[in-house]
């Protein structure tokens, strides 16, 4: 993730450990960035990092890009939409011409109000609806529709997902 407040790229603690143990369980993995980056520039080296940092896993799912708010209080958090698409894209892009795939994660209302969906098609779409049956009416490729789920050997809540990608 890129810190919300200094803007420094951070390599999740647990990266390493978990996509290992991931591979060794037969789950497929993919990767999730939560960017704070407030140009294309800055999306670039965030997809820079996310392709050393997975330059020797085979991922089964796409690299997906996270640009909610941190709070109120983040440096991304008041980019227009015309910005927080163009550092999707940019994402996106450059993790596609590396031959990764890649996408957009968001809500319905985020990807309604803060980004143009429209410039993002040409990407992977996860789709965070936690109902019954989405009322996005974009076209999404996986949809996390409850945080209300359980795992042996997670404590907590975990999000549940559905999948539309050929793994």
């Amino acid at each position: 993730y890129r810190g919300s407040s200094t803007g420094a790229l951070v390599e999740e603690p647990y990266f390493e450990k978990n996509i290992r143990g991931a591979i060794a369980s037969d789950i497929p993995v993919g990767v999730y960035f939560f960017t704070q980056a407030v140009n294309e520039v800055e999306a670039v080296e965030e997809a820079s990092m996310v392709m050393q940092l997975c330059q020797n896993y085979n991922l089964d799912y796409p690299v997906f890009i996270d640009t909610e708010s941190a709070g109120g209080k983040g440096r991304a958090d008041n980019l227009d939409v015309e910005t927080r698409t163009l550092v999707c894209d940019a994402f996106c892009t450059t993790l596609k011409n590396a031959g990764y795939d890649a996408g957009v994660y968001a809500s319905r209302n985020w990807l309604n109000t803060n980004l143009n969906s429209d410039k993002l098609e040409k990407h992977m779409i996860w789709l965070a609806e936690y109902r019954e049956a989405p009322l996005y009416q974009g076209y999404y490729q996986m949809w996390q529709y409850s945080s209300n789920g359980s795992i042996d050997g997670i404590e907590g809540r975990v999000d549940i997902n559905l999948s539309y990608i050929d793994e």
